[in-house]
């Protein structure tokens, strides 16, 4: 089985740069180092000298290379752990993986335990976000501290939660580009990008109302909710928004007051004609 210092090795080519030379140079090292401490008997992982990757990485494999044990550190059992890892792991953290699996097959099976499980969910995700908002600085420092103790495991984790789910990233990307590029064509021309919202809008419309919606779909554009080229789709969500902000086409309550009538309400006309020909 190829090392990883030759698969290294054969990616990087045959023509090299100075600094290419001094990084394999460096793998070397370590792959050798490795292989070396592997031979003792009494020494262990820790005590690779090595923290960042690859360096690390050849280190561990020679290492394991030289113990005989390289196809067992690889391989995973049934819930996705390296066996190494499994065999060193306490009974309270093997216990974690059991009931993880025990309680993911009972609500596949019970659909009211799985929206229970959703709903909690919701109200656990909507209490962060209560919290952030609080005190956003906060939060912002614990990050940093967590990202600082362990920078390695910290981007090995995001590297492993973008390739699970790489079509969301990907699509993630797509819109903060088409984002930035709504943002730069709005701030270049925005005589051009008001009239092709102007133009998207109904000419039904009174011109106070298309005024209103324009100007809520170029500060959508500049706040990059909005892409040019969805301008035209998104332009009948912005015309019911205004709608509903303004309580256009809604049925009326015969017991709401009415404006500028003292309190009194629509039933009252209803009872009172008099009152009735002076609201006429």
């Amino acid at each position: 089985m190829a090392s990883l210092l030759s698969i290294i090795r054969k990616r990087s080519g045959e023509t090299l740069t100075a600094g290419q030379e001094h990084w394999l140079m460096g793998l070397e090292k370590s792959d050798r180092l490795g292989f070396e401490v592997g031979q003792d008997p009494e020494a262990t992982e820790n005590d690779c000298p090595y923290t960042k990757r690859p360096y690390r990485d050849c280190w561990l494999e020679a290492f394991h290379r030289a113990r005989g044990v390289e196809d067992a550190a690889k391989a995973v059992n049934e819930f996705g752990v390296p066996t190494d890892v499994w065999s060193c792991m306490s009974e309270f953290k093997r216990q974690r993986y059991w009931r993880r699996r025990w309680y993911h097959g009972r609500m596949k099976e019970d659909p009211l335990l799985f929206s229970k499980h959703k709903d909690r969910q919701v109200v656990h995700n909507n209490r962060i976000r209560e919290r952030w908002a609080e005190n956003p600085e906060f939060f912002r420092a614990k990050m940093r501290e967590a990202y600082w103790k362990d920078v390695e495991a910290t981007r090995a984790k995001g590297r492993e939660k973008y390739r699970k789910n790489i079509e969301r990233e990907r699509a993630r990307g797509r819109r903060r580009v088409k984002a930035e590029a709504s943002k730069r064509a709005i701030n270049r021309s925005p005589e051009e990008i008001y009239a092709l919202i102007i133009k998207a809008l109904p000419r039904a419309l009174p011109t106070y109302i298309r005024d209103e919606v324009a100007s809520a779909m170029c500060v959508a554009v500049l706040e990059g909710k909005l892409f040019i080229e969805n301008i035209g789709k998104e332009a009948k969500a912005f015309i019911a928004s205004y709608n509903r902000e303004f309580d256009y086409f809604k049925t009326a309550s015969l017991d709401e007051p009415i404006n500028g009538r003292d309190g009194r309400t629509y039933l009252d006309l209803l009872e009172d004609p008099q009152g009735q020909e002076s609201w006429n």
